[in-house]
């Protein structure tokens, strides 16, 4: 029996050092506490086998169930995303996303830990984790496979540097997008109870609608009010107006149920109420824009047909190089409507990097406001 303890002991011991900080040092106080809990043998191990659930439970919950979702998520990717014809021109740089991506998840939370802890206790940091990840591998894959679809003619739509460089440049929006993820669920961040919640609720909504407002983007409404594709209509003007409002409404919205939440919040180690409603703010408009963007891009991958088709032009490939060749005649039509593919949902990506900068600004600024008027500035 007292082998058994013993060999008991030891696995837990063992299985300690796969746990978090606080956990691996309540771990250790188990096993000193045996000796003193219970002098019989087999109340040791009934002792320790209690420990050792519990230790098997935390390492299954919080490393292996996560590992094999992000593999099941990795391996769909790579299914999704790596294929694609020698003759299309869009089959690098899928690839370049596919690998980019992967390494982005799964190294920015070792790098994001050394700086702002571990991810808090819980379910709901860890399913923002789950969630956020799978919308990330969702959006590249949607996007690789509207890529893969609008190059097929790989001759007029070959990758040059200033392409390299927008897609190098959406990795490192999406890198932006997940290390603020990882730090919002970190330990070392604390903000009060109902803030985050209320921002990604805000969130959601605004993106539903939004979304259903232009499930293919507002790409051709943008296009007619600047004439490329003619003359605009008061559809398209209320359209981009909704867009708009949207854009400085929430982050308005948001700052003032953040700052009411806050203010009641007397907790130590929260931060103050400016500060959270700055981190709420952008967060709420980060994830309104991050969920826009893969909506729309996964209704233009899965229906490219009904994506909205600019005018054949003179058949001129503006992106080849050198700019001046002329595509066949017979090929001008596909030509176009590849690229109306191509292209469609470019400003929902661009939205990525610009949405959130302005949900920021203007918290930051309503902070400044507030702050001013009152002892010891906003951010105190």
């Amino acid at each position: 029996m007292d082998r058994l303890v013993r060999a008991v002991a030891a696995v837990v011991r063992c299985s300690a050092r796969l746990l978090a900080d606080d956990r691996r040092d309540w771990a250790h106080a188990l096993l000193a506490e045996t000796d003193e809990v219970a002098t019989a043998p087999s109340a040791r191990l009934a002792w320790l086998a209690g420990g050792l659930w519990l230790v098997a439970r935390e390492i299954v919950v919080y490393r292996v169930v996560p590992v094999l979702a992000f593999v099941a998520g990795a391996v769909g990717l790579v299914w999704i995303g790596w294929p694609g014809a020698s003759t299309n021109s869009a089959t690098p740089a899928n690839r370049m996303y596919v690998v980019g991506t992967l390494v982005l998840l799964a190294g920015l939370p070792v790098l994001v830990r050394r700086f702002a802890g571990p991810v808090r206790r819980g379910w709901a940091p860890s399913a923002a984790r789950l969630g956020g990840y799978t919308v990330v591998l969702a959006l590249v894959a949607a996007v690789d496979v509207k890529h893969r679809i609008g190059s097929q003619h790989g001759a007029y739509f070959p990758v040059v540097g200033g392409v390299w460089a927008m897609y190098v440049g959406f990795l490192l929006i999406l890198a932006g997008h997940v290390a603020g993820l990882l730090i919002l669920t970190s330990r070392r961040i604390r903000v009060s109870r109902g803030v985050l919640p209320a921002a990604l609720g805000a969130a959601a909504l605004i993106a539903a609608v939004l979304y259903l407002l232009a499930p293919y983007g507002i790409d051709a409404a943008i296009e007619r009010a600047t004439g490329d594709w003619g003359q605009a209509t008061v559809p398209d003007y209320l359209l981009l107006g909704c867009f708009a409002l949207a854009a400085l409404a929430v982050p308005v919205a948001v700052h003032a149920v953040t700052i009411r939440l806050a203010d009641n919040d007397g907790r130590p180690g929260v931060l103050a109420p400016a500060r959270q409603a700055v981190l709420a703010t952008t967060c709420a408009m980060a994830v309104a824009a991050m969920l826009v963007a893969v909506l729309t891009s996964l209704t233009i991958a899965l229906r490219p047909g009904d994506v909205p088709r600019q005018p054949a032009g003179d058949g001129i490939c503006h992106n080849c190089e050198p700019p001046t060749i002329v595509v066949p005649s017979n090929l001008r039509q596909e030509y176009q409507a590849e690229s109306d593919v191509a292209h469609a949902g470019g400003s929902t990506l661009l939205a990525l990097l610009v949405v959130p900068l302005v949900g920021a600004a203007i918290a930051a600024g309503r902070a400044g406001a507030n702050g001013s008027r009152r002892p010891g500035g906003p951010f105190h």
